[in-house]
């Protein structure tokens, strides 16, 4: 199979890294191409962020979807997703989704731990679509931007910790990962905190290739 990952982002700084880690979790039989947008916002952290990229996603698609068995936007808030289920006859998936819907299952309650900014306000929107609002108990932030989370990855796994373990004394009984930038981190909060914690880039690429080898269509 064939998946095509979009960064939504206006440049291809994270594109070699992101091909790299979804290879190493993928199948043996999977195939992986990342492409960003060449235009748009560094990152999606704003209203403003995400109302620009939507149009530039949904473009992109459109225009590489014959390639592939199906598409991941490699972003926690899902841009664009919902419009491309309704146009294009594959499965065309989101971290945000496939995080909470995985979640959903390990547990009652869930806490999501992103970064601090305007997108706190779109990630808890994003869980009233989804009809998840009830179950989710906790949305809180590092204070880092994503930009900047490479330069500071020491001090992002210490605050992702102390907020997770925030949202545990909030409730939640299984911590998602707010944001696809945060890859590679799940297991090693989980192993301090003692819940399960959610790599929402890893359930959308498991949710991507278990839709696809069921053959079943958006």
């Amino acid at each position: 199979m064939k998946i095509l990952i979009i960064n939504p982002i206006g440049d291809d700084s994270w594109d070699e890294s992101d091909k790299q880690f979804f290879k190493n979790i993928s199948s043996p039989t999977t195939e992986i191409e990342v492409k960003s947008l060449g235009i748009g916002p560094p990152s999606i952290e704003t209203v403003k962020d995400y109302e620009t990229v939507r149009p530039l996603v949904r473009e992109l698609a459109l225009k590489l979807y014959r390639d592939y068995d199906g598409i991941i936007v490699n972003c926690f808030l899902d841009p664009a997703v919902d419009e491309l289920k309704n146009i294009l006859d594959r499965p065309v998936i989101g971290p945000g989704e496939s995080s909470i819907v995985f979640g959903g299952i390990l547990g009652k309650k869930l806490g999501i731990v992103s970064i601090r900014s305007e997108a706190l306000e779109l990630i808890k929107q994003r869980c009233n679509s989804l009809r998840y609002s009830d179950r989710v108990v906790s949305i809180r932030g590092i204070g880092i931007h994503v930009v900047d989370l490479r330069e500071n990855w020491s001090r992002v796994k210490l605050e992702l910790i102390e907020e997770s373990k925030n949202a545990v004394k909030e409730g939640a009984e299984v911590i998602i990962l707010g944001c696809t930038g945060l890859a590679g981190l799940a297991k090693t909060i989980s192993e301090e905190i003692g819940k399960p914690v959610i790599d929402p880039a890893v359930a959308a690429l498991k949710m991507a290739e278990s839709l696809i080898s069921l053959t079943i269509r958006s």
